[in-house]
């Protein structure tokens, strides 16, 4: 039905813009700014947040290599609150960033004083993919991103860019269904599968935590998503009262060449929309939900 463009970016509400900044630039390599500006009115997100006046600043940048952007947003108003305190994987939602690297066991020796690892690096060996070498990290904000390197995933660079999203659900195959029909995700990088399960007690808080897991590709490119379901321990829902802006990951925006076309269709499948479309001479975004009451933005972009 739509044929979308993969990932554009993901957004996280942060509480020290330039602490952040500086770790995802410094440490991570996101050098190439697609759009900055300082804490300001931004009339755009209104409808989004449901309330005025907004104020926040933003910075969108990404690594050299290219992949998906990332959005580190602060806002003042109106004042932001933690979507959890004590997030774990498995929690419904954006859960984290994929980074690809050349080599794990290397980058986890050379990195360790200045990224927050949660263990030393694991294997996963995946059917019909291969080794799955990867480790977990936080950023100084407690966010969650995964290095990885595997079969197809090699590199010269220091990064190989930031691959996929990965957002957890409650029924995997309902999402998988959806996310293939609505969103554009077309093809399957990695089959479904539970290699992870007893690997992530250390970022989910259980014990041989069970998990099922894909990763889902556009045909046209772009960012990739990993859709996965964390069957015991099972994930929380997302608290009712989060809005746009609150501290952690708050959505992942796919981007599409026809929007209002995307709407119209959208309108006749009954997709539940949070926000009304917003258009403006670069840049044209709606906010909708997944099964999961997750919120995805959609952007058409005039120049990409």
């Amino acid at each position: 039905m739509y044929k979308g463009l993969g990932v554009h970016h993901v957004a996280i509400g942060v509480k020290n813009l330039g602490e952040m900044k500086t770790f995802y630039h410094d440490i991570l390599g996101f050098n190439t700014i697609f759009i900055e500006f300082d804490d300001s009115p931004q009339e755009m997100m209104e409808g989004v947040i449901r309330t005025k006046p907004v104020h926040f600043a933003m910075v969108m940048f990404s690594q050299e290599p290219g992949g998906i952007l990332i959005e580190l947003a602060q806002m003042s108003n109106p004042v932001p609150r933690d979507i959890r305190k004590d997030f774990r994987y498995g929690d419904i939602g954006v859960s984290k960033i994929v980074m690809a690297v050349p080599d794990i066991d290397k980058f986890y020796e050379t990195s360790k004083d200045r990224i927050k690892f949660c263990s030393k690096p694991k294997l996963a060996l995946i059917p019909d993919y291969g080794d799955y070498h990867f480790v977990y990290s936080k950023d100084p904000e407690e966010n969650m991103i995964e290095f990885v390197s595997g079969t197809d995933l090699q590199t010269t660079n220091k990064f190989g860019n930031f691959r996929w999203v990965g957002i957890s659900v409650m029924d995997l195959e309902s999402s998988i269904e959806f996310y293939q029909k609505y969103l554009g995700f077309d093809s399957i990088y990695i089959k479904t599968h539970d290699s992870f399960t007893g690997l992530v007690d250390e970022v989910s808080g259980g014990n041989q935590t069970e998990v099922r897991s894909c990763v889902l590709a556009n045909s046209k490119g772009g960012g990739m998503i990993e859709l996965f379901e964390v069957v015991k321990p099972r994930g929380r829902s997302i608290p009712i009262l989060t809005k746009w802006g609150d501290f952690g990951y708050l959505q992942a925006c796919l981007q599409c060449e026809n929007i209002t076309d995307l709407v119209s269709a959208y309108n006749k499948n009954g997709i539940e929309f949070l926000s009304e479309l917003v258009v403006n001479d670069d840049a044209s975004f709606i906010y909708l939900k997944d099964p999961d009451g997750i919120p995805l933005e959609f952007l058409f972009l005039q120049k990409f």
